[in-house]
């Protein structure tokens, strides 16, 4: 058996371990294990939220640099490259910072090894109005929509413009159209996920609103 395999039977595992001998809902226990595991995550979360925010405002500071590099080099785009690259560097602009890339990895992890387990467990028991985990629903996709479009406009520094909104809108309306297929279980999954985004994008804006208050003189 692959390591795949051993990751996704893993988690199908934790889910019946928390159903069975905890008499916890089928529902309730992909909602318990996927706030445990996105709480497990979230400093390493933060952390690259955090990173990418300042990379965000960095880069808009050196809009005016980087269009004279620009036409500087426009004839030699490997140099431009190069010499953009230095710029980031000399302010402190990393995309591929330990937590970023940590985060990305640990997220995709869980993530798609969830799905995978949802998608090949036999879940047949009611919870709230959902007939049964096992059928798509419509009133839950849209939750999952509303959820999503939520954790999008929190997060620091999201556009409140028409033209942004709409931007985002786009992710919410093609994850809508994907769980009418799926079995409600990973509607489940993606709602408490998208809960965790929301606790997440709060925390980031009490976190950049504390380091703005210290940077403020005294």
């Amino acid at each position: 058996m692959d390591l795949w395999a051993l990751w996704t039977n893993l988690l199908a595992e934790n889910i019946s371990m928390l159903t069975s001998p905890l008499g916890i809902s089928e529902a309730l226990s992909i909602m318990l294990m996927t706030f445990c595991v996105r709480a497990a995550l979230m400093p390493l979360s933060l952390a690259s939220a955090h990173q990418m925010h300042k990379n965000k405002l960095a880069m808009a500071k050196l809009k005016p640099m980087q269009a004279r590099l620009s036409e500087q080099h426009k004839s030699n785009p490997g140099e431009l490259i190069k010499q953009t690259m230095a710029l980031y560097r000399e302010h402190g602009i990393s995309f591929f910072t330990k937590a970023m890339l940590g985060n990305m990895a640990s997220r995709s992890a869980f993530g798609m090894g969830f799905f995978h387990a949802l998608s090949g467990t036999g879940f047949t028991s009611k919870f709230l109005w959902l007939a049964s985990l096992a059928k798509p629903d419509f009133v839950l996709n849209i939750l999952v929509g509303v959820l999503m479009f939520f954790g999008l406009i929190l997060m620091p520094g999201a556009a409140s413009d028409t033209s942004s909104m709409l931007v985002m809108m786009i992710p919410v309306i093609v994850s809508i159209i994907a769980l009418s297929t799926l079995p409600a279980a990973i509607g489940v999954y993606w709602a408490s996920s998208n809960m965790a985004t929301i606790v997440q994008a709060l925390l980031l804006k009490g976190m950049i609103r504390r380091a703005e208050q210290r940077a403020l003189p005294v």
